[in-house]
């Protein structure tokens, strides 16, 4: 209406403001942060941070521990009326340079402590959700990663961990936005602190979902990309350890779980010497599935035991698998009642995080003990469910594997020619992706089924007899 309107400070304005806050910040360590006063206002925190950013390689040590005693007072403050959220969008700024800061000082420890506090901060803001409706709208990430974003690496830092977590939930365009990932940061302009470790991580991010949607032998590739630029990076203890992790995990879906076994011990270490608290819940995970399928039921229970007593330090999605692996394991065991208990829940957490691969196999899981208590018509609904779930996800091994009990199924049903068909999809699934063990369990089924099909009459022969002159 012909109005001018006003838009606050410039930015000159704000940068002088910020000087100024720094100065009294340093001077009195008690002095209380306040969204209250125009100074303390949340535009000239984020101004303080962007002077903090400009620091970080040129005095690490200092910017370290200013952002840590800015944390520290922030965080015990509350902000009435925060509707955007802007006392959590700060908090996160700080936590990044001081997970920045670590790197630079090669703090390895200290720094994944504060990646552990930014991921806590971050999963419950609004930007969470921002970057759930950018990925589901536009899978090459240009919107929220372009050279134009504002605060570009510490957004490139959200889509990291957003993207980490959404390999549980959709692997198949988690891996599309991943290689997209990849593709803009080779060409974007970052400080060389912190870009092999961007690059490496969205490497791994495309090796891992490739690894879940059932394609390890195509994981290998990511991985030597993932180490290439690892070897540039200031601080790569943390992320070759997930390569560590994400070789591992091939190696279990290549029914290799003797190699996983040997070496996920010493893994579980390194994770817990680095302080990477999720990292070793889902070492010990793999570990523990290796087991099972070892048939070492109580050593798998026992890698288990640390991870359920952790449970109030473990987002309720990842803590949903614990209780997954450990259902299936006391079924295994005849433990029928607890395993319904344990599975139940784990399909309760599972659903509230979105972790949709791991509903489909608790769907599995709770048809064998329909199975062992001989409701077989209720397990091939629930085998079939998940069958169908798996698929859809784009997890070609687990529907390979899905078919496999449909098939067993079958065969206890008395249905031979059923199971052929279900066993017969499912060897080619683990042909071309070197499932060994699978396809030499697959064809001696194979082998049983016809057998019992040349056993018993075809359907169509007791058809005929049923219209034969009757003596």
């Amino acid at each position: 209406m012909g109005r001018r309107l006003s838009l606050g400070p410039s930015r000159e304005e704000v940068l002088n403001q910020a000087s100024d806050f720094r100065e009294r910040f340093r001077s009195s360590r008690g002095f209380s942060i306040s969204p209250e006063n125009h100074e303390e206002s949340s535009e000239v925190l984020q101004a303080v941070c962007a002077l903090l950013a400009e620091e970080c390689t040129s005095r690490p040590g200092a910017v370290l521990e200013e952002v840590s005693d800015l944390y520290a007072n922030l965080s015990r403050t509350t902000w009435t009326s925060d509707i955007l959220q802007e006392r959590e969008g700060v908090l996160c700024s700080l936590a990044f340079l001081a997970w920045r800061t670590s790197r630079v000082l090669r703090l390895t420890k200290t720094a994944q402590r504060w990646e552990a506090e930014y991921a806590s901060v971050f999963r419950q803001t609004l930007m969470w959700e921002v970057l759930e409706s950018v990925c589901a709208a536009d899978d090459t990430l240009d919107v929220a990663a372009g050279p134009n974003a504002p605060c570009d690496s510490e957004r490139i830092f959200q889509i990291t961990l957003f993207l980490q977590d959404q390999r549980e939930v959709i692997p198949e365009r988690t891996l599309a936005i991943a290689e997209a990932f990849y593709r803009l940061l080779s060409e974007s302009e970052l400080s060389l602190d912190i870009r092999p470790f961007f690059l490496a991580n969205a490497a791994l991010l495309a090796g891992g979902s490739l690894r879940q949607i059932g394609r390890p032998r195509s994981v290998e590739r990511w991985i030597e990309l993932a180490e290439s630029h690892l070897k540039d990076d200031p601080d790569p203890t943390a992320s070759l350890a997930r390569v560590s992790f994400l070789r591992l995990a091939v190696l279990h879906e290549q029914s290799r779980y003797e190699l996983v076994t040997q070496s996920a011990s010493a893994l579980d270490q390194t994770f817990a010497d680095l302080g990477m608290e999720e990292d070793r819940v889902k070492c010990r995970i793999l570990w523990a599935a290796s087991l099972k399928i070892l048939g070492r039921f109580e050593e798998a229970l026992d890698v288990l035991e640390a991870p359920r007593a952790w449970r109030h330090r473990i987002r309720s999605g990842l803590f949903g698998w614990v209780l997954l692996q450990s259902g299936d394991l006391h079924q295994l065991c005849g433990l029928h009642s607890l395993a319904l208990k344990e599975l139940a829940e784990a399909e309760r957490l599972l659903r509230e995080g979105r972790q949709l691969t791991g509903l489909a196999d608790v769907h599995s899981m709770i048809s064998c003990i329909y199975r062992s208590f001989g409701m077989l018509r209720e397990a091939l609904h629930l085998l079939k469910s998940s069958c169908y779930e798996h698929a859809k996800l784009g997890l070609k091994s687990l529907e390979a594997h899905n078919r496999m009990l449909i098939a067993e199924t079958y065969l206890a049903m008395g249905r031979p020619h059923d199971a052929e068909t279900e066993i017969r999809a499912a060897i080619p699934v683990f042909e071309d992706e070197g499932m060994v063990a699978d396809a030499v369990v697959a064809v001696s089924l194979l082998r049983e089924a016809i057998r019992r099909q040349k056993l018993e009459p075809r359907p169509v022969v007791d058809i005929r007899d049923r219209f034969r002159p009757k003596k």
